[in-house]
């Protein structure tokens, strides 16, 4: 009889541990099934009663970066999202460059005039092809287990009603563009946040939300990882790698980036190991 085991999750409640659930999350970093499965029993026989779900996370990662780097990496990247900060600025443009992929123009941090008032919207996203504008906010948490409630849907709603109604939202009204509010988090939304969004037309877009087509859908889609995500990337390599404006790892992969990064002589970037991790996530993943 197999023993059960009790876990606590990031709500600081006790669950029972399931080997599926580490079967299928390594399998969702790409892992083989027979890989996720030997992940699962490595790991099971080191989790201990009443464990964290943050350190069971932490030996799964270890263990799949050590049998499969590239699996090991892509498993990470709600983390490396995370890691995206301390402020929101970073994820903004993060989004904004995933939107660019799929065919989108956008502006970020932008003050626009509604009909009564101004507002700082962190994304302008708009694609000509099908008539649509979206006022985009970006909720960044670094709070694993945060999720974005309705008291946020029904801010950022009321903002759109004067938003749509000042001269940049009834320019694009004139062109019979399709105006909406859209909110792209790094987490969760409530249900009654998703509720109230689907009631009143408002776009949502966060971890696993809507079901199938979650932001980590559209980065896996595109091969959209941020640099985050590489294991030699510390704190003071990401703030330089943001000077130069490098955000994305298939951008280490061009060798006029590679040229500029040494060139600079950054002291805190070893261009050399975070290329070759670059490499070893592309080339594993078979893209």
């Amino acid at each position: 009889m197999v023993k059960k085991i009790y876990v606590i999750n990031n709500s600081g409640e006790r669950e029972l541990l399931s080997k599926n659930k580490i079967i299928n999350s390594a399998k969702r970093s790409g892992a083989s099934l027979d890989l996720a499965k030997k992940v699962a029993d490595i790991v099971t026989e080191k989790v201990d009663e009443e464990m964290t779900t943050r350190k069971i996370y932490a030996l799964i990662k270890k263990t799949l970066l050590k049998e499969s780097p590239a699996s090991g990496m892509k498993y990470s990247l709600k983390e490396a999202i995370r890691k995206l900060g301390p402020t929101g600025h970073w994820f903004e443009k993060y989004v904004a460059d995933i939107l660019k992929e799929y065919g989108y123009k956008t502006k970020i941090n932008q003050i626009v005039k509604g009909r009564c008032a101004d507002f700082e919207v962190d994304v302008l996203l708009w694609k000509d092809e099908i008539k649509e504008f979206s006022f985009g906010e970006c909720k960044y948490h670094n709070n694993p287990g945060a999720k974005v409630s309705i008291s946020t849907i029904l801010e950022n709603f009321a903002s759109f009603i004067d938003l749509k109604d000042g001269k940049l939202g009834q320019s694009f009204v004139d062109k019979k563009y399709n105006l909406k509010r859209a909110i792209i988090t790094n987490t969760k939304f409530t249900s009654k946040a998703i509720t109230y969004a689907n009631c009143y037309g408002v776009t949502l877009l966060g971890w696993k939300y809507p079901k199938g087509r979650g932001l980590e859908y559209y980065i896996d889609g595109k091969n959209l990882y941020p640099v985050t995500i590489l294991p030699s990337v510390t704190s003071l390599m990401l703030e330089e790698l943001y000077n130069k404006n490098v955000l994305l790892v298939k951008e280490l992969l061009d060798e006029n980036v590679q040229k500029k990064l040494k060139k600079s002589s950054l002291p805190n970037v070893n261009v050399g190991k975070i290329v070759k991790e670059a490499k070893i996530l592309f080339k594993e993943e078979g893209f």
